[in-house]
């Protein structure tokens, strides 16, 4: 069976959102989960720590290489009032605030495994953005998509988490599952 080789999608970033910390890029992540969660109607998105590493699952479609574009999502503007984000403008700058910060993100999905990288914007060897890295699914038979946080301390998790506590309380917070973690 041959590999395919990684394809680049350039984000078209540079610096952006530089008073954005990582909790603000990780409360982002976590509403693209819910937002999944909501509309597919699956089960609660689940986040937590596995050796250092925070992760968060959803049990979706997966997320794929065009909601990495910034468009109008039809499908949560017809749920404007159930969903967080409408335009795929937060998936774009969380990764871009959080490769800025220092932290480096792995998407697996049943689509293609996804990390950052900076390049050379093509046709224009002097200019680099950033880049999605989409590389086949290391498990096409994924189910949802996996967000896997490197480098993130535990304050920013707790903060950006704290954002949906402030929203929905204490016990909307646990509905949601997002205090139901694996932490030791």
């Amino acid at each position: 069976m041959k590999m395919q080789q990684p394809s680049y999608f350039d984000l078209n970033i540079v610096e952006i959102l530089d008073a954005w910390l990582q909790r603000h890029a990780v409360r982002e992540l976590i509403s693209n989960a819910l937002d999944e969660q909501e509309i597919t109607k699956t089960r609660d998105v689940v986040i937590s720590k596995v050796r250092g590493t925070w992760i968060i699952r959803d049990y979706g479609r997966g997320l794929d290489v065009s909601h990495l574009t910034q468009d109008e999502n039809p499908e949560k503007l017809a749920n404007a009032s159930k969903v967080i984000g409408k335009f795929g403008v937060g998936l774009k700058d969380a990764l871009a605030t959080l490769h800025r910060r220092g932290v480096a993100v792995e998407i697996l999905s049943p689509h293609g495994d996804i990390t950052t990288t900076e390049r050379a914007k093509h046709g224009f060897d002097d200019v680099t953005t950033l880049h999605a890295v989409i590389a086949p699914a290391s498990d096409p038979r994924r189910v949802g998509s996996e967000v896997i946080l490197h480098g993130l301390a535990g304050a920013e998790m707790a903060e950006a988490k704290g954002v949906f506590f402030a929203i929905f309380g204490r016990r909307g917070a646990w509905a949601y599952g997002l205090w139901r973690d694996s932490s030791p």
